[in-house]
């Protein structure tokens, strides 16, 4: 997929937009869009495994690092833009509900997926534009949860991302925001305190984080008022959620052997890569979760899918759907674990 092509995802920012211009239940065309157009649209699109060709290889990297991060202060804008309205217009319940499940959408889709794409970068520019994401989602301790916990500890016990089989997903979702913020303290708390022996509250990006977005909030409440701030509280619920649903996809059923010298080696089979999607539309290749993780510092423009992962029978929005009625998705998704672990 060109650099260029990724441009095209400005269309979902630009839908919250129309949708609160045209008023009333078009506040809802983003979710519309994403979970009822584009997954009927999958049926009708054949499977396909496109790895990276050469034709398409010759761009360099650095252009699809800054197409990426052109997305950044749109996505800060879009969100200021929508707690301001919020709070100051004049809008209907509908419109209100409408416009924070479509704005959440957006972070969540978008947001969370650059987010996780620059905190596995090395350069300050990315680092910060990951970590500005985060801010807007309040959820900053994911950076530090995902990169030394996540990575290390994937489909074994030890890791709250990893659904289980048979887990429900609402289960799951307490599960994994519960694990996610202790983790962090945890692995923060050993970081901070790696150079004297003892926690030190100067290195703890974790108080950092915290005194950043509650900071964020305290501006939001006392400048724009209790019905912005609950606006934005409103669309973070709605990024994370869809954060974790996507994570409950990912992994799910999926555990590491345990041997004598520790848990197997992570491999391609250990992650859901999608069945079907677009041959010229990627979510910044999220699609190729399983590469992601045995190369975590390969650029998402560098990764590939591999035939030997297990596949979704559908892309993304039908299985988050599915997944939000548990019988539905275990009749499905249950028997393909078997052959996945033979």
């Amino acid at each position: 997929m060109k650099p260029v092509n990724y441009l095209i995802f400005l269309f979902i920012p630009a839908l919250v937009i129309a949708g609160y211009l045209l008023g009333s239940w078009w506040n809802f065309l983003v979710p519309l869009c994403c979970f009822v157009v584009y997954p009927l649209s999958n049926f009708f699109l054949w499977p396909a495994l496109k790895n990276n060709t050469e034709r398409e290889c010759h761009y360099s990297s650095s252009a699809y690092k800054y197409v990426a991060l052109i997305f950044v202060p749109v996505l800060i804008v879009l969100t200021a833009w929508a707690v301001y309205v919020a709070g100051t217009a004049t809008i209907t319940t509908v419109s209100f509900i409408g416009l924070a499940l479509s704005v959440g959408i957006v972070n969540g889709v978008l947001g969370f997926t650059l987010a996780h794409e620059f905190i596995h970068r090395f350069t300050r520019t990315e680092q910060v534009a990951g970590y500005l994401l985060l801010l807007q989602n309040n959820y900053m301790h994911y950076g530090i949860e995902h990169v030394w916990g996540h990575h290390v500890y994937t489909c074994t016990p030890e890791d709250p991302h990893t659904a289980r089989i048979s887990e429900p997903l609402y289960f799951y979702l307490f599960r994994a925001v519960k694990g996610t913020y202790k983790n962090a303290w945890n692995i923060d708390t050993k970081k901070s305190g790696r150079a004297s022996g003892k926690f030190s509250i100067m290195r703890s990006r974790m108080l950092l984080f915290g005194f950043l977005q509650v900071g964020m909030m305290l501006i939001i409440f006392f400048t724009l008022g209790a019905i912005s701030l609950l606006f934005f509280l409103l669309q973070n619920i709605g990024a994370i959620a869809l954060l974790h649903i996507i994570n409950y996809l990912q992994h799910y059923g999926l555990m590491r052997k345990l041997n004598a010298g520790g848990y197997e080696r992570l491999n391609a089979h250990h992650a859901w890569n999608t069945g079907r999607y677009n041959r010229l539309i990627n979510l910044f290749q999220l699609e190729s979760h399983a590469d992601h993780h045995m190369h975590p510092n390969r650029s998402f423009d560098k990764l590939s899918q591999h035939e030997e992962s297990p596949s979704h029978p559908a892309g993304y929005s039908f299985m988050i759907l599915l997944a939000l009625v548990p019988p539905l998705w275990f009749r499905m998704m249950n028997k393909r674990i078997n052959p996945v672990k033979a």
